[in-house]
């Protein structure tokens, strides 16, 4: 069993491994989820890879444990700012403070990092989320680290098992999170994770496309 510190530590490995990471490909258009990198935190997810409503799609299985999907691809936000997906949720995970350590589950979010240099401090990151507890629109520094800004856009259990389709301006996001333009994204991720809450959750995704305005 897991300690209280030993969690922790699992759960902002999370967090730094994605900071952990320098792009080396260029291009706009995403390959398909079983040509990006399984990583895995705590415990190991499952994946699985189908096609719907002609679609390529990953389900992404979490039973206490923490795993992503994460695409290492530069993107130019000055000719592509707009991030489209689509996913869905089976349920939210119950009784968690969100904006703590302990509470850093979410069944479905997705990542953007841009970086600047080879350290963890030259890069930042969006989390976007289902939120289990926090309003849609809300946003708040990840428990971790400040250089990952959370934002939910989708909360609570009431479009949980439907699939729900957004589009943000990564670009946007990123200047209003940490006060400057960003030209370019390297990293793009998704991730189920259940480990702190020892829940049991999946989460969809699909469709991801980055477009201009």
């Amino acid at each position: 069993m897991l300690t209280t510190t030993s969690k922790q530590f699992s759960c902002s490995c999370i967090t730094l491994a994605l900071l952990s990471f320098v792009a080396t490909s260029s291009g706009e258009t995403l390959v398909p989820f079983d040509q990006w990198q399984q990583k895995d935190f705590v415990g190991t997810n499952q994946f699985i890879y189908s096609r719907q409503d002609n679609t390529a799609t990953v389900q992404i299985d979490s039973n206490k444990s923490a795993s992503g999907l994460f695409l290492e691809q530069k993107i130019d936000l000055n000719k592509t700012p707009l991030l489209n997906w689509s996913w869905k949720i089976s349920n939210t995970l119950h009784s968690l403070k969100e904006r703590t350590k302990g509470g850093d589950d979410y069944s479905a979010r997705v990542y953007v990092l841009t970086s600047t240099g080879p350290f963890p401090w030259q890069k930042k990151s969006i989390s976007y989320v289902w939120s289990n507890y926090q309003r849609v629109g809300e946003s708040w520094p990840n428990p971790y680290t400040d250089s990952v800004i959370m934002i939910a856009v989708d909360s609570g259990k009431k479009l949980q098992g439907t699939w729900q389709h957004h589009q943000r301006d990564v670009q946007k996001d990123l200047q209003a999170a940490f006060g400057k333009k960003f030209d370019k994204i390297d990293v793009i991720a998704v991730m189920t994770d259940a480990d702190n809450s020892k829940q049991k959750t999946s989460g969809w995704y699909r469709g991801f496309e980055f477009s201009s305005k």
